[in-house]
């Protein structure tokens, strides 16, 4: 919701300088507001003003300064309601705040002094409150101001100067900036997000409970004093009584039962809904066939050894093994029913995925790397992975001795369970719903597996709390070491079948070539849900590619730089005067655009670059393969990195064929009725309108077959 807000509002930032400065100004002050604050990101939106600045388009100075004084402004309000309402707040609480909130707030305060004022508006809701603390502690104004503008002043630099050094930075970072490199640094990315995230649970996730512990009491105190429910209670005592057992915190039939069994509802009905959503070919399935296509196109070839490492985790030569010596190593330390419990997770999943996958038939991904012969739904790797590596999580966090040791292994679970679920997707054996409804499968049988084992538990059968015997700990870590090394052993000597595509069939096309299209229902391009998008506006007949990419260079096309970290950095830095820049994929019956190409113009005196996306199609005229495609014309940039589209398709479809009016040879060509006029929208809302006109292009010299390109109306240029 908010990343929408910030899409829609900066566009018109870049046309209206100064609303830059009143947006900086708004974020900041409403971020730092009471209450509301804590629930409003707007470092977020001053972190993107910081970096537009970076491109000239606004003043860093005006957005800096505006956001200090937002932030300033927002504290001293802050400042005033702890002067005003301080002591009743602080006693009473307002909306969800406890006063143990603003207890936290006070320790700091008075840990810190004046000098609190500065260093708390660097630190997560403690921003928010300590102003209205220092406001009910009496502390002086002229203290107050003096610190809270320090802080303001060091806010602003940390967020609009971070997002400011982020724009400066697009350069250098261009000139190291490598597949290799931005592998390094997405894993160095991963492994901060993942620290904080473990920080931030470490440090917050215990008042975080409280939190919710607060909100449950007094939904709880004031549902039991609400004297509908309690004339309800009086008439209904066995319903009441019921109720009462199924929230019982103090026995496994009670609370932990009701919110397991709400869990397995909850992910049976999801599963539902996605099945629903398979069988009716909901945009489920063109988002599958959309994501498949954008792996296959931008996925380097050098991360397929690594996925190919990670997917053998959910091998059956692999997960078997790892499962029996899981389970075995499960009797062992806790008894039979955590390996019982273990043992129904893992053959519940492997189970319900076979029958599914047999129910429903679906066919691989036909961009799939690896060859492999089972049906694709649902994802058997991605269901044993969070049925089976998801039950070892659950096992090693019973078993933590603190809240750290449980937190980082359930973010390593986490990772592994999601390792796995995309490499599915990055090797192409699967769709994105595919993993989705095996996620699903196995977090419906981890569910009923969590009750087995917490049932037994219950039953004092299972008792996590006792240590471990030297023996045990000695024949756990055996079993460990071995799994390790057959994992290791098998992945080694693993070489999964590369899958061959099939070859195409050609199709002969025996009537005019826009008849053909519109025959086939194929004369628009789709979005990613497949909803129809811009209409084909070109069609090319040429002897062959080779022969096209010549003809398209001779009239001063250039083939478009492939999608890529550097490419995209000096798109960043160069903007219009990129000529051949990575072009933004577009879908035409299930499939991305083959080819790709640019040319750069001067109309009315405004630079504009004319774009061509083309398609290979298995139809033949006369044996010579057609190409279909979309010209759209860019008179601009959004933010420095997306380009303007020009509305008007039709006259970016004149001046492709008048740039292959004068090559040698000459191409026949004409224009013909592909559809009606229409208007629509791009992929980011921008507008087009189009007549309905196609453009058809033979290449083939004297063009022996033209009137089975074009029927009536041949225009030779």
């Amino acid at each position: 919701m908010i990343e929408q807000l910030y899409q829609s509002l900066l566009p018109s930032i870049e046309h209206f300088h100064s609303l830059a400065y009143w947006a900086a100004f708004i974020a900041a002050f409403v971020e730092t507001a009471l209450v509301v604050g804590l629930l409003v990101p707007g470092s977020t939106l001053l972190l993107l003003l910081g970096a537009l600045s970076a491109t000239g388009t606004v003043d860093f100075a005006g957005v800096f300064w505006f956001g200090v004084a937002g932030a300033v402004l927002g504290d001293n309000l802050n400042y005033w309601l702890g002067k005003r309402y301080g002591r009743r707040w602080l006693k009473g609480g307002v909306w969800f705040l406890k006063p143990e909130h603003f207890q936290q707030a006070h320790d700091f305060f008075d840990r810190n002094g004046a000098k609190s004022v500065f260093l708390g508006r660097f630190i997560p809701s403690i921003k928010e409150i300590a102003p209205f603390v220092a406001g009910s502690a009496g502390m002086h104004q002229g203290v107050f101001l003096f610190w809270n503008l320090l802080g303001g002043i060091g806010w602003g630099l940390q967020w609009i100067g971070g997002g400011y050094l982020f724009g400066q930075s697009l350069a250098l970072a261009q000139a190291w900036m490598s597949r290799i490199g931005l592998l390094f640094l997405a894993l160095l990315l991963l492994w901060l997000a993942l620290w904080y995230l473990k920080h931030i649970l470490v440090r917050q996730g215990p008042q975080v409970w409280l939190l919710l512990r607060s909100l449950y009491r007094s939904i709880a105190l004031a549902l039991a004093a609400n004297p509908y429910l309690r004339q309800f209670a009086r008439r209904h005592p066995h319903v009441m009584r019921i109720v009462g057992q199924r929230l019982n915190r103090h026995q496994f039939s009670g609370l932990p039962l009701t919110l397991l069994s709400l869990s397995l509802l909850y992910v049976a009905i999801l599963f539902g809904g996605i099945v629903e959503d398979f069988l009716t070919s909901d945009p489920i399935v063109a988002v599958d066939q959309a994501v498949a296509q954008l792996m296959a196109r931008f996925r380097p070839p050098e991360i397929i050894p690594v996925f190919t490492w990670i997917t053998a985790l959910g091998v059956p030569a692999v997960a078997g093994p790892l499962i029996l010596l899981a389970a075995l190593g499960c009797w062992i330390c806790r008894g039979r029913w955590l390996a019982a419990s273990l043992l129904v997770s893992a053959a519940g999943t492997a189970i319900f995925t076979a029958l599914s996958k047999a129910a429903f038939h679906r066919p691989r991904p036909v961009e799939a790397v690896l060859l492999e012969h089972s049906y694709s739904f649902p994802s058997g790797h991605a269901s044993i992975a969070m049925g089976f590596y998801g039950f070892l999580g659950y096992v090693l966090m019973r078993s933590a001795p603190d809240l750290r040791s449980r937190i980082n292994r359930l973010l390593l679970t986490l990772l592994i369970i999601l390792a796995i679920g995309l490499s599915r997707i990055v090797l192409g054996v699967h769709y994105l719903s595919d993993v989705w409804a095996g996620y699903l499968v196995g977090a419906g049988w981890l569910v009923i597996a969590i009750s087995i084992s917490e049932w037994a538990t219950d039953r004092g059968w299972i008792d996590w709390r006792a240590p471990l015997a030297p023996k045990r700990r000695m024949i756990l870590g055996a079993l460990t070491v071995l799994a390790a090394a057959w994992y290791g052993a098998y992945a080694l000597h693993w070489h999964p079948k590369v899958n061959t595509p099939p070859p195409v069939v050609p199709k002969i096309v025996d009537q005019p070539l826009a008849t053909f299209i519109r025959e086939q229902g194929l004369t628009h391009t789709e979005t990613l849900l497949g909803a129809p998008a811009q209409p084909l506006s070109v069609a090319f007949v040429a002897p062959d590619e080779a022969t096209l990419v010549q003809r398209l260079e001779a009239a001063g096309w250039q083939a478009a730089d492939p999608p890529g970290p550097r490419h995209l950095l000096k798109l960043l830095k160069d903007g219009m005067d990129y000529v051949n820049a990575p072009l933004a994929p577009v879908f035409w019956n299930g499939h991305i655009n083959d080819l790709g190409f640019e040319r750069a113009a001067q109309v009315d005196g405004e630079r504009v670059i004319d774009t061509l996306r083309l398609w290979k199609t298995p139809w033949r005229v006369e044996g010579a393969p057609v190409y279909v495609g979309v010209t759209r014309g860019y008179i601009g940039m959004y933010w420095g990195v997306l380009h303007r589209i020009a509305p008007d398709t039709d006259i970016a479809i004149e001046r492709l064929m008048q740039s292959l009016k004068n090559t040698t040879p000459p191409a026949a060509s004409c224009q013909v009725k592909l559809g009606k006029a229409e208007i629509g929208n791009y992929l980011l809302g921008m507008p087009f309108f189009s007549s309905g006109k196609m453009a058809l292009l033979d290449l083939r010299g004297q063009a022996p077959g033209l009137h089975k390109v074009c029927g009536e109306g041949v225009r030779r240029p």
